[in-house]
């Protein structure tokens, strides 16, 4: 099922970033840099940025465009509950809650939030591991032979 869902989220031209801030240090930022390298068109969303890198930031889940149906979870985990919840009603169909360095966004709750509304959800693994080349890739390779990827991409 999550090899599913991460291949629905490569295929989207469009993806949200939750937490993605002006600061050169952001791990959302980040993220958000390398999706644009690749062409997506990514939507920040912090309700404290007006715009990161000339690209409007939007205040909340609930007032980005129809056609995005992916998000990326750039957060604490103390916030994914909160963003979920704001997905509710919307276009979105799949959250990304990612893992970096450190705990990632991961929440049990936003998790359960997600299932019983129909929300994919992929957790456990930095998106860039899949959407980029390079560095990330090598990682994704790494955590792959080491029993550390969703069992589907053990294949």
């Amino acid at each position: 099922m999550m090899k599913k869902t991460i291949q629905a989220f490569l295929e989207d031209p469009n993806v949200a970033i939750a937490g993605a801030s002006q600061k050169s240090d952001n791990f959302g930022r980040s993220i958000m840099t390398e999706l644009t390298k690749l062409d997506y068109t990514v939507y920040p969303v912090n309700p404290l940025c007006q715009e990161i890198d000339g690209v409007k930031c939007f205040p909340s889940v609930r007032e980005l465009p129809e056609e995005v149906e992916s998000i990326i979870l750039a957060v604490p985990a103390s916030l994914s509950e909160e963003i979920v919840n704001q997905c509710l009603g919307t276009s979105i169909k799949r959250v990304w809650m990612i893992r970096g360095i450190g705990k990632g966004s991961y929440s049990e709750k936003a998790h359960t939030i997600c299932k019983e509304n129909q929300i994919d959800v992929v957790y456990g693994f930095c998106p860039l591991m899949f959407y980029s080349k390079g560095p990330h890739k090598f990682h994704r390779w790494i955590r792959k032979n080491f029993g550390k990827v969703p069992a589907e991409y053990l294949n």
